[in-house]
């Protein structure tokens, strides 16, 4: 890790681990990803600490687990001053941004970063971000999804009615290259090192690929779906409210019920159209850094929040453990380090706050959770962790290199066997053979769950609605009443 003086922090959002050819889909066009893949890094068990967008995002800002922050859903933040990354980079003298989605709340608030380029959720159509902004500048707006013809037919998979350009993960890109040529005008004497997060909405629904990315995997062997909704009856009931939330919610307004194998090909074709306009993006920040002497300076790391189901079992989008949900890419290209390599030590984003902050010899607070893994960045060969965990409102989760166990405060559960094919299909919590297992890895839960309770929370709870949510509702509500969305069925 010679020369190291930067750190970038490249994510997506609601990116499946098994959606880039360094994780066996050969056929994906990201050539910027395969770069850093071969030239850094591959991390083969990174899962998400929550699959779900705040929590996963409050619990990297913290360094804690869900249970500890009391963030374990959306709709809840942490309290104002907490002590997080971004700040403990801010005091350290490090220079901080973020670009992109980051779904605070406030949605603009700072938490500890000095700059903020704002482009939130792609259905947060109430915000008026720096991106609406950008759009109404150039005669745009920003649409509800449902805008899009075909939006319900296809369940949210539909061409972006903007041009590639003014697209958000575009325009995310666009931020990203305008800062790091911002950053290399100043002196060697001005500059500070930095510590900058880049996050791209994409491939998080609606699936919207610009035209000429549409027909991209029109004829890609992409994989079917694993398993159906069939599974739905013998599995938590957890499970069985997702979808009828997505269908009530007035920023989806789709019945995934309606999932079929037509639907979920499109689903997925329009899926890794937009990955592969994200790695359009990252190629251009990549070349940016190296246009400028910045490259080997700079520590790239790569990683999405959560993954999506697309179909599988049944579902749509995130909130379960299974794999697609649970399991995330990770990239390490950090300069010195070895080259082309891969590790199967299980890691997280908590795992990420402690790397951090190690990599740039700041102190590491004490109520911070996760292992820091720079013995995994100079020994690629190593193993730190095998078992990871996972937690949501009401349930918790452990992984092991062979074996599932999800615990719900309803007192049902999931186990699966990793090796089983179809994989997870097969519900094993109430089979007697697996009796033993069960309660090895649920005692396992229970030591995780104390053992992290021992430190400081700084946790907000949930917070209410806000009034540009409510009055974009309101209009939503007008607009269906007349049948003005040109997506949906008549």
């Amino acid at each position: 890790m010679r020369g190291f003086k930067n750190i970038l922090f490249i994510t997506t959002d609601q990116q499946r681990q098994d959606s880039l050819p360094c994780y066996g889909l050969n056929f994906m066009q990201t050539p910027a990803l395969d770069r850093l893949a071969r030239e850094g890094i591959v991390f083969e068990n990174c899962s998400s600490v929550s699959p779900v967008c705040q929590p996963a995002r409050a619990s990297f800002m913290l360094g804690q687990y869900p249970h500890v922050t009391g963030i374990p859903d959306n709709f809840r933040w942490i309290r104002p001053n907490s002590p997080t990354i971004a700040r403990s980079f801010s005091e350290a003298g490090w220079r901080t941004a973020a670009i992109g989605k980051m779904h605070f709340h406030p949605w603009d608030a700072m938490e500890g970063f000095q700059e903020r380029i704002i482009a939130e959720d792609k259905r947060h159509i109430f915000r008026p971000d720096h991106w609406s902004r950008f759009l109404e500048a150039r005669g745009y707006k920003r649409d509800h999804p449902a805008e899009i013809p075909e939006y319900e037919k296809n369940l949210g998979a539909g061409v972006s009615p903007l041009p590639e350009e003014l697209h958000i993960d575009n325009f995310i890109g666009d931020q990203a290259v305008g800062w790091i040529e911002r950053y290399s005008r100043q002196t060697l004497k001005e500059r500070k090192p930095f510590f900058t997060w880049v996050s791209f909405n994409s491939p998080h629904d609606p699936y919207d690929p610009p035209e000429r990315l549409s027909g991209l995997y029109r004829n890609a062997p992409i994989p079917e779906a694993i398993g159906s909704s069939a599974e739905l009856a013998h599995k938590p009931a957890y499970q069985r409210s997702i979808i009828p939330t997505y269908k009530q919610n007035l920023l989806f307004l789709n019945d995934y019920s309606r999932l079929d194998p037509q639907a979920i090909r499109r689903i997925r074709e329009y899926y890794l159209a937009t990955i592969t306009l994200v790695d359009s993006q990252i190629a251009r920040i990549v070349e940016t850094l190296e246009k400028n002497d910045l490259l080997e300076s700079t520590i790239i790391i790569f990683t999405s929040d959560h993954g999506d189901h697309l179909g599988d079992h049944g579902l749509p989008f995130k909130s379960t453990f299974y794999e697609s949900a649970l399991m995330v890419p990770l990239i390490v290209r950090c300069p010195g380090m070895p080259e082309g390599k891969r590790n199967r030590s299980a890691v997280n984003w908590l795992d990420l706050h402690a790397t951090f902050l190690k990599l740039a010899a700041i102190p590491v607070p004490d109520h911070v959770q996760g292992k820091e893994i720079t013995p995994l960045l100079r020994e690629p060969e190593r193993i730190l962790k095998t078992e990871a965990f996972s937690e949501l409102l009401g349930s918790v989760m452990i992984r092991t290199e062979t074996a599932k166990l999800v615990l719900c405060d309803d007192g049902d559960g999931e186990l699966y066997d990793l090796t089983e094919e179809p994989l997870e299909v097969n519900n094993h919590y109430r089979n007697p053979d697996y009796r033993d297992l069960k309660e090895e890895l649920s005692r396992r839960i229970m030591h995780h769950l104390l053992a992290h309770s021992r430190v400081r929370s700084f946790g907000g709870g949930r917070y209410g609605g806000d009034k540009q949510r409510e009055e974009c509702f309101n209009n939503i509500r007008k607009k269906l009443a007349s049948g003005g969305y040109p997506g949906l069925i008549k």
